[in-house]
């Protein structure tokens, strides 16, 4: 019986099952780890849902993950959310949660950019300049980072005045530009005053500058009265009777 015994601890199925006891057990397999791939995944399409109304579509660039990072697979899909009063353009933050037997929840970092032509300065421009179509290009930009607001028709600025001075490759900005003016301030204008059918023209003095479609004070040269106008063409204004 002693023999048998030796023979026994000697075979190789002894060894197998003796390394099958000591072997210490995985903390977590490969197949119970989230891969974070699938998490970036699930916070991209999130953005990509959220942004589908944009007339350009946007370009979505998400950020990585601390490799550190082992959470349990989700024995449901990832949802996506976006938090409270979040922004969905730039540099945002998406929320990626898993709602199986043993939840958790993440921010992922992503970037949301909307490339598209905006309107540039050709070449430096003095403050007063009349723009004209040389004096302006369109350059793609992220419209994103453009928080002072940008222009995209050339046709927008053509004609308008500048009012600061503007550097070659420089973002043009709706409040950079102005009308030109259509009356300065005491030249001789043309009241028009009409009810209905009926026209009546006076002659009258403008009594400050104003571009066309804007109201300025004017005064009545016969009555010297003095009266609010608005500009409609260059020495032309209109009253209401």
């Amino acid at each position: 019986m002693q023999v048998k015994s030796l023979n026994y601890l000697a075979s190789p199925l002894f060894f197998v099952l003796l390394a099958a006891l000591l072997s210490p057990a995985p903390a977590l397999s490969s197949r119970a780890v989230q891969s974070h791939d699938s998490i970036r995944e699930a916070a991209r399409r999130h953005v990509l849902e959220k942004t589908a109304g944009y007339s350009v579509p946007p370009t979505v660039s998400v950020g990585r993950l601390d490799s550190r990072l082992r959470l349990q697979a989700c024995d449901k899909p990832l949802e996506a959310f976006s938090p409270p009063a979040g922004r969905s353009l730039g540099r945002i933050t998406v929320g990626v949660r898993c709602s199986g037997t043993k939840p958790w929840s993440l921010y992922v970092p992503v970037t949301v950019a909307v490339i598209t032509d905006v309107i540039v300065a050709a070449r430096d421009l003095p403050r007063g300049a009349i723009l004209t179509s040389k004096d302006l290009e369109l350059v793609a930009q992220d419209i994103t980072r453009l928080h002072r607001g940008f222009m995209e028709r050339p046709g927008q600025a053509i004609g308008k005045t500048l009012k600061r001075n503007l550097r070659r490759g420089q973002v043009l900005t709706p409040n950079q530009i102005a009308a030109p003016l259509a009356i300065k301030k005491g030249s001789r204008v043309a009241i028009v005053a009409s009810s209905g059918a009926i026209q009546v023209r006076m002659q009258g003095k403008a009594l400050g500058n104003g571009a066309t479609g804007e109201r300025i004070r004017v005064q009545n040269l016969s009555s010297k009265k003095e009266i609010e106008a608005t500009v409609i063409s260059p020495g032309v204004v209109r009253v209401s009777m």
